[in-house]
C-alpha cells in the first residue's frame, strides 16, 4: 500500500490539460509491442524441451499450435481442470 502512495504522490495534476499514455520503459516515448515483449522477457532463463522447438517450427495454423501447446501443459479447459 505505500508503494502505490508513493507512485500517486509524484503524480501532477494540471488543470486544463489533457491526459496522455506515455511509454517509460528504456527511455522510449513510443509504445512497441515487440519491445515491450523483450522487456518482459529480458530477465527470464527459460529452457523449453524440444518438443517445443519442434511445435513451433511446424508449419501449422498458430490457432492449432496454440491449442496444442496448451493441451501439452495442461492448460485446456477440461471438466477436471475447471473443476480444479
Amino acid at each position: 500500500m505505500n508503494q502505490l502512495f508513493q507512485v500517486f504522490q509524484d503524480v501532477k495534476l494540471v488543470l486544463g490539460e489533457a491526459d496522455s499514455w506515455v511509454w517509460k520503459v528504456g527511455g522510449l516515448q513510443t509504445y512497441s509491442t515487440n519491445y515491450a515483449y523483450i522487456q518482459v522477457r529480458r530477465d527470464r532463463r527459460v529452457e523449453f524441451s524440444s518438443i517445443f522447438s519442434k511445435l513451433w517450427r511446424c508449419k501449422f495454423v498458430p490457432s492449432a499450435l496454440f491449442t496444442a501447446w496448451r493441451v501439452l501443459e495442461n492448460k485446456i479447459a477440461t471438466r477436471v481442470n475447471l473443476e480444479r
